[in-house]
């Protein structure tokens, strides 16, 4: 698990790959205003175990928020990781202030036939998922920056992270076998906190299309959408800065309701 920075505490949940290490731009933005704490999956729930589903992960990040000494926090989670920050908000309403989900996939994702091929054979499937990532990514960095040199930068430095940082392929076919086999509309019913959907460009996203992301607006009260502009999935980790704008006044506006909330009521009693 690593800490960063002081201020709001702010937990980030990577995606299907895992890694923090990905989205290391994202925490070092911010960081200038949060105690940001996240952790790869693979070190939060190192085995599977015979009973494992998506609903193991509660009892994970109960221990990551102890670890940290916090009572309560903000969620980021980042595409299968808003799954998991969803459902720990809707079961944990007493320890979560807010909740970013950043172009987390629909409830209802069916695996496409390249999908299938993948869950089934993970580790033979990794140079089609890489060829396949590649030509996803390549637009959104395309329009990220201006210039070759510094689109060649920006490939290269998030290629640089997942060598030093690789996923798992078994294991991200198991989180997804997990995510199937439970629904979490239910769960999206029952948030409480403050809920932000951050999306990049619906013509940018081709991992997860924005219109899925954008079917939380129904499923959680209360929810909002903003689009991250220029960018597609990995708008966190190509405008880090500006993403980190984008959340950090969502988590302001948040905490800051939550602490005020009790001194409203106390001024309401003593009026009454």
């Amino acid at each position: 698990m690593i800490t960063k920075g002081t201020g709001f505490p702010v937990i980030v949940i990577p995606g299907i790959q895992g890694r923090w290490e990905w989205m290391a731009p994202t925490i070092d933005a911010l960081q200038a205003g949060h105690r940001v704490i996240s952790a790869s999956l693979q070190e939060i729930r190192p085995r599977f175990e015979a009973d494992d589903s998506l609903l193991s992960w509660m009892r994970e990040f109960d221990k990551v928020i102890d670890t940290s000494c916090e009572k309560k926090v903000s969620l980021i989670g980042v595409s299968y990781g808003g799954l998991i920050a969803a459902c720990y908000a809707a079961r944990r309403p007493d320890r979560v202030t807010s909740l970013i989900m950043v172009s987390t996939p629909s409830p209802k994702w069916v695996p496409r036939p390249g999908d299938e091929f993948c869950l089934r054979h993970p580790i033979l499937a990794l140079p089609y998922f890489g060829v396949r990532a590649l030509s996803r990514l390549l637009p959104e960095i395309y329009q990220a920056r201006h210039t070759w040199p510094r689109r060649a930068r920006v490939l290269l430095d998030h290629a640089g992270r997942g060598i030093r940082a690789p996923f798992s392929p078994a294991y991200a076919a198991q989180w997804i076998r997990e995510w199937q086999a439970y629904d979490i509309s239910e769960d999206c019913q029952q948030i409480t906190a403050p809920t932000l959907l951050i999306t990049g460009d619906e013509r940018l996203d081709q991992v997860v299309p924005v219109e899925r992301t954008r079917e939380y607006l129904q499923l959680i009260p209360g929810a909002t959408h903003t689009v991250l502009p220029g960018t597609g999935h990995i708008g966190l980790v190509t405008k880090p800065e500006r993403f980190a704008e984008i959340a950090g006044q969502f988590i302001y506006a948040a905490n800051t309701a939550e602490r005020r909330a009790p001194q409203t009521e106390i001024r309401a009693r003593h009026a009454s």
